[in-house]
C-alpha cells in the first residue's frame, strides 16, 4: 500500500478514512496530514480532519477527534498540515481542547499544528522546509523554526505572519527525528 495520501498506481487519489483506521498506525513513526481541518470550539470532539468521503459505504470521510483520541498511535510526530488544527476550547487546567489533544492523547508525542486556516501554496514550502531541516538532524524546535526562518529569506516581503506564523510544535520539540528506515 502506498503511504496515506499519495497516488497509487492506478492514479487513484487519498485514502478515506476506513482505509486509514485499518492501517498500523502504532508502526509509524510520522503522520503528516496535509488536508482541510474543521474546528468545533463550542463541541470540540466533533472537531475533524476531512480524510475523503467514499459513497459506497455510510462513512462520512471525517476523523473526529473523538475517533482520534481512540486510536493506538506511537508516533513520533504527527503533523496537521491543515487549516484551524490548533484551534479549540480552553478546559480549565485540561487546556485546550482541539485536534492536538486527540493525537497527544493517542499516543504522539509531538504535534505541528495550524492556529488559523492555512494557505495550501505557503504550507507547502513550509513542510518542504521543516522536513529538510529534520533529515539534517534538527530536532523539532528548531527545524520549525529554521523552516519559518527560510520562508522569510525566500518570500521576503511577501511573507506575511498569516501564511508561516499559525504554525506550532506541542510537546517534545527539543528531541531529533529519524528519518531514515
Amino acid at each position: 500500500m502506498q503511504p496515506l495520501g499519495q497516488v497509487d498506481r492506478a492514479g487513484r487519489r487519498g485514502r478515506h478514512r476506513v482505509q486509514f483506521k485499518a492501517q498500523p498506525l502504532a508502526r509509524y513513526q510520522i503522520l503528516h496530514f496535509a488536508t482541510h481541518g474543521i474546528s468545533d470550539t463550542k463541541y470540540p470532539d466533533r472537531a475533524a480532519l476531512v480524510l475523503g468521503w467514499d459513497p459506497g459505504t455510510a462513512d462520512d470521510g471525517l476523523l473526529q477527534a473523538r475517533e482520534i483520541s481512540r486510536l493506538n498511535l506511537n508516533a513520533e510526530l504527527v503533523v496537521l498540515s491543515a487549516c484551524d488544527t490548533g484551534e479549540g476550547r480552553l478546559e480549565g487546567q485540561e487546556g485546550v481542547a482541539n485536534l492536538v489533544r486527540a493525537f497527544m492523547i493517542a499516543g504522539a508525542r509531538s504535534v505541528v499544528a495550524s492556529q488559523w486556516a492555512a494557505d495550501d501554496t505557503s504550507t507547502l514550502a513550509l513542510m518542504s522546509g521543516f522536513y529538510r531541516n529534520l533529515a539534517a538532524g534538527y530536532d523539532r524546535a528548531e527545524a520549525l523554526r529554521r523552516a519559518k526562518q527560510g520562508f522569510l529569506a525566500r518570500f521576503g516581503i511577501n511573507a506575511v505572519p498569516y501564511y508561516w506564523a499559525g504554525f506550532v510544535l506541542v510537546a517534545r520539540a527539543r528531541l531529533p527525528i529519524s528519518l531514515q528506515k
